[in-house]
């Protein structure tokens, strides 16, 4: 059994809730993310990321922020930290990072 651990990130962002939906879920497939789903009811998009040595799974939940016109993301990766790999460098990092760059 793996040993497991997650990172959350919240962003603030210009745009609406279901722009943003339907922006995630596509930077994800783009970014290269397996299993990509999106729930409109609870404004969640989810994926698998599986690349030599990282292997985790990335939650984006997808809310209106207090702001007028902004939508807040509450990015949480769930990573495998058990490996030699994860010493040099986090695979949750890895994951956020690779999602936050799909998303320009």
């Amino acid at each position: 059994m793996a040993i497991r651990k997650s990172v959350e990130e919240i962003l603030v962002v210009a745009g609406v809730r279901d722009e943003w939906l339907t922006r995630c879920a596509k930077g994800l497939i783009t970014a290269g993310f397996k299993d990509v789903q999106t729930s409109t009811v609870l404004g969640q998009v989810t994926g698998a990321y599986k690349r030599f040595p990282t292997n985790g799974e990335l939650t984006i939940t997808v809310m209106p922020s207090a702001q007028s016109g902004h939508t807040q993301l509450t990015l949480r990766s769930t990573a495998a930290v058990d490996n030699l790999y994860a010493l040099f460098a986090s695979p949750n990092k890895k994951i956020l990072a690779t999602a936050k760059d799909s998303f320009g």
